[in-house]
């Protein structure tokens, strides 16, 4: 099953036929922009357009002229978060100190309403297996500065505190402090 980022303001029917409307885009570019400084929204808003682009297999001129733009707006901008555009991210992301360091796998799943700070690592483990590289975060988590999320699912409404490595999956509405620090 596909996982529908848009599932809120779109019929999953659209969804498999690839035709996401821009107006959707826009709608999640603007709710952005609601949330976040402007270097944090211009960080979120190219990753919406080069993931429109790649979902909807326009790989070719226009993604390779706005990959450009990107790299110079980074530039400029002096951002060093490096977003994939392969990833699935909700809407209502806030991403606080301009998104500092925040380094999002292609292999992501990460779900609406999330609060990720600067130094936050999304990632996968090369060593597994292929069916369990995968990075789900559910709604309404809170990633504290640092923290490390690798390879699992961290379970609706968790908050993960600052510099935690979680390798493990996660129980909806947990919180978890440090490595093997679960507390409920």
């Amino acid at each position: 099953m596909e996982y529908n980022i848009y599932e809120n303001v779109i019929s999953s029917e659209e969804i498999k036929q690839k035709k996401v409307p821009f107006k959707t885009i826009l709608k999640a570019i603007v709710l952005d922009k609601k949330n976040n400084s402007f270097r944090s929204f211009c960080i979120l808003a190219l990753y919406r357009l080069l993931h429109r682009f790649w979902q909807t297999k326009h790989i070719g001129f226009r993604f390779a002229l706005l990959s450009i733009f990107k790299g110079l707006i980074y530039w400029f901008m002096r951002i060093n978060a490096q977003i994939s555009y392969k990833a699935e991210i909700g809407s209502d992301i806030r991403l606080p100190h301009s998104a500092e360091g925040v380094v999002i796998s292609s292999k992501a799943i990460i779900e609406d309403h999330q609060t990720i700070y600067h130094q936050v690592t999304i990632g996968i483990n090369e060593n597994k297996p292929l069916e369990l590289q995968r990075i789900i975060v559910r709604k309404n988590c809170y990633l504290s500065a640092g923290c490390k999320i690798i390879s699992c699912e961290v379970g609706e409404g968790s908050k993960i505190g600052p510099n935690a490595v979680v390798f493990k999956d996660l129980p909806p509405h947990s919180l978890y402090v440090s490595s093997n620090q679960l507390v409920y």
